[in-house]
């Protein structure tokens, strides 16, 4: 994160990512939420995910919808109710809507929103997801 006289704020600035849904794999067989969690950030995603996000930021990676499909084919339409509780418990600064899905519910539930290329896309380039790290660690620096 580029140098900012407002550290402390930074380490508050709460970043809330929204993705599509989890699905299972032999690679990663989770069989509920909990468990996508603590293996997202050592799959292709969450390895792509990690290039956006600024040092120093809390942040929280949620799904539009709680249902886990059986493939990378499964799609859920978001649950407004699921997001919406994550939204009021974080309080986030700003929300990252990754793919279209996570896109709709944020227009569904009218939210003031980032709307960025999911991180399993295969064009997605690193160059982009430094423009995105740089843009949310611009935003924490402004934070008053």
């Amino acid at each position: 994160m580029p140098p900012c006289a407002r550290t402390r704020i930074e380490e508050q600035f709460m970043i809330l990512f929204i993705l599509q849904n989890a699905y299972k794999s032999d690679k990663h067989p989770f069989t509920n939420n909990e468990e996508w969690s603590r293996e997202l950030l050592r799959s292709h995603t969450g390895r792509r995910l990690k290039e956006m996000i600024p040092d120093g930021v809390q942040y929280r990676v949620i799904n539009a919808s709680e249902e886990i499909g059986d493939n990378p084919d499964s799609i859920f339409k978001g649950n407004i109710d699921h997001v919406s509780l994550w939204i009021k418990q974080l309080k986030p600064d700003i929300v990252v809507a990754c793919g279209r899905i996570a896109q709709q519910i944020c227009c569904d539930m009218k939210l003031k929103y980032m709307s960025v290329p999911h991180p399993a896309w295969r064009q997605l380039s690193k160059r982009e997801t430094l423009e995105i790290k740089t843009y949310l660690s611009k935003k924490a620096c402004e934070r008053v």
